[in-house]
């Protein structure tokens, strides 16, 4: 919508349809907008809370207020301050500003990547940094190269505009750009289902996973659909939002061969000047059918995938009934789209699952064994129960039976057996939580340091972490002496994402790294949603490097190769579980160090 239309709109609007309606419960209607009192589910099923929510004509999303999102998302306040008409300065709970001018349609922060700072919901007075709050891990400090490089947001680029509220001090904004505005590797979002509001937390107990599969969810998206149609208002606010997001929080990894793309000229650009496929995504992408929607999101799936963190195919599960699927299938044969990238991930997942049988028939389900010097500890996921620790750290509980606790009991049956070596085995992880990562890698160094590139604020930092590595729920000196073994990290090209972020943080410390080359994945995640329910994940604009700034995405190299070549040409990856093979490797790597 262009100002001009802007106030138009303004003057001539007219009540939104009923059919989008909240409860029946109208609270106050103008002639630009309906106000009425929506429901949002905080962080909970249970915990319900009052959400204002306007309707303007001729934009079938919702608008909510920047300041009420702000407090449910983060538990704090955000002030706002007129400094003149269509002009007004918000500040964050950490002090960091931004000025949004209506009358412009611009956003400017000298620091905005602090305004947005949701890591303060999980560990007080810290930066925007990745954390997901487990009670072993805490973040010890930060060192930026330098100041933060200002950021200006020009919305006309999207066609959002942002309202002004005269009368109440505010501005008006539509709820998915307000959610985009505060995604981050904290793994919040909203999501809205046509009649209810949910702000989720992806690292809980109440993810997209306990909420987009309901049947009250899935119910409530089909008003999304008019006589077999999409509603083009939001259809082109899907896409414009999507732009938004990627123009400004994407962290361009190297996998992603769109990437450079991208970066020079912006999404939108780059969709229809790329090729016929990326143009006719883009086309599909707002179309009122269904079924080019859900072939559009199955293209830019495999057009923008980045080895894996990045998946858009869930973007159209809105539309996910038999017949459209069947119907997407028809005119992806039709212009004979090939899906290479699509099919390298699929043959990855193969090799996950080649290297998995290949533990399962040798060790069954035991993962941790001991043979002569050597000990090899093998999980698949770093994944933590949350709550197990809490209740360990808090109320006195037992050590959790998960992956954590069991590296814990491998460590301490590894000592009591007076073993030299301990090999951390990745070969088949496909990621996980950065912080069951950090506490790994302080009990192999006494020390765990992200390095990383933002592509937000332009800066190179490095954050250092605290893990309570002796589980004594204590951080202390105690806590920077790491056990006394000669570390070692198996890897193979799958391992993804935090597969390959220990062994990176490892490979800096001088930690042997064995087996072959891991799969890369340099970027954390962050989650997000469509105007029509759907769910996606996208690289963020926190890229890992190594200390010296240099990309991790194309995997870390081996420093012993454990791969050999079978007669008929393919590669025999039997040492990866010989422990002998492995003893000999860990032997000569630290006798030559």
């Amino acid at each position: 919508m262009s100002k001009r239309n802007k106030v138009l709109a303004a003057l001539m609007a007219l009540t939104m349809c009923l059919s989008f309606t909240f409860n029946g419960n109208v609270v106050k209607a103008s002639d630009a907008y309906t106000e009425q009192t929506a429901i949002v589910h905080v962080y909970s099923e249970d915990n319900i809370q009052p959400l204002q929510i306007r309707f303007y004509k001729g934009f079938s999303a919702p608008y909510i207020k920047l300041t009420d999102y702000y407090r449910y998302l983060t538990g704090k306040e955000m002030s706002v301050q007129k400094n003149s008409d269509g002009d007004y300065t918000f500040k964050s709970a950490m002090g960091a500003t931004a000025v949004i001018d209506t009358d412009e349609n611009t956003l400017y922060s000298s620091d905005f990547d602090n305004f947005i700072n949701t890591t303060i919901t999980k560990q007080d007075n810290v930066p925007n940094v990745y954390y997901d709050g487990y009670p072993f891990v805490e973040i010890y400090g930060t060192t930026p190269d330098k100041a933060p490089e200002p950021k200006t947001i020009d919305f006309d680029n999207y066609s959002i505009d942002l309202i002004e509220d005269e009368s109440q001090g505010d501005i008006w904004i539509p709820y998915l750009t307000a959610s985009d505005m505060f995604s981050g590797v904290v793994m919040y979002r909203m999501l809205y289902d046509s009649k209810e509001f949910y702000i989720l937390d992806e690292n809980s107990d109440y993810t997209y996973m306990d909420v987009v599969p309901s049947d009250k969810y899935q119910g409530n998206v089909k008003n999304y659909l008019k006589e077999g149609k999409r509603d083009k208002s939001l259809a082109e606010y899907s896409y414009n939002e999507m732009c938004f997001v990627y123009d400004n929080y994407f962290g361009y990894p190297e996998q992603m061969g769109l990437g450079a793309e991208i970066k020079e000229k912006g999404l939108d650009e780059t969709l229809k000047q790329h090729d016929i496929f990326t143009a006719q995504a883009r086309e599909w992408f707002l179309s009122d059918d269904p079924a080019e929607y859900v072939a559009a999101t199955v293209i830019l799936d495999d057009y923008l995938s980045d080895g894996g963190h990045t998946y858009l195919s869930d973007m159209g599960a809105t539309y996910f009934s038999e017949d459209t699927i069947d119907d997407a299938k028809q005119l992806l044969y039709s212009m004979d789209f090939g899906f290479s990238n699509t099919v390298a991930l699929g043959t990855k997942f193969e090799k996950m699952q080649y290297l998995q049988q290949m533990k399962q028939d040798k060790w069954g389900d035991e993962y941790f064994h001991i043979e002569g010097d050597t000990a090899l500890f093998s999980f698949d996921s770093f994944v933590a129960d949350e709550q197990a620790w809490r209740d360990y750290y808090e109320n006195g509980g037992e050590l959790p039976d998960d992956t954590v606790g069991d590296f814990k009991r491998a460590l301490d049956a590894a000592a009591d057996a007076n073993v030299k070596n301990f090999v951390i085995d990745l070969s088949s992880n496909g990621g996980g939580s950065a912080d069951v990562v950090f506490l790994m890698a302080c009990a192999m160094t006494g020390n765990a340091k992200m390095s990383y590139q933002n592509a937000i604020g332009g800066q190179f930092t490095t954050v250092q972490y605290l893990a309570d590595i002796n589980f004594d729920k204590v951080f202390d000196y105690k806590d920077f002496e790491p056990y006394d073994f000669n570390f070692g990290v198996l890897t193979s090209d799958f391992s993804f994402s935090c597969a390959n972020f220990l062994p990176a943080i490892c490979k800096s410390e001088g930690i042997a790294i064995l087996g072959e080359q891991s799969g890369g994945g340099a970027c954390a995640v962050i989650p997000l949603g469509t105007a029509e329910g759907g769910v996606y994940q996208i690289s963020s604009a926190m890229r890992l490097s190594y200390p010296d700034g240099t990309s991790v995405d194309g995997g870390v190299p081996v420093d012993v190769n454990l791969v050999s070549v079978n007669a008929d040409g393919t590669n025999d990856y039997s040492a990866f579980y010989d422990l002998q093979a492995l003893s000999s490797a860990m032997n000569e790597f630290y006798a030559n160090k």
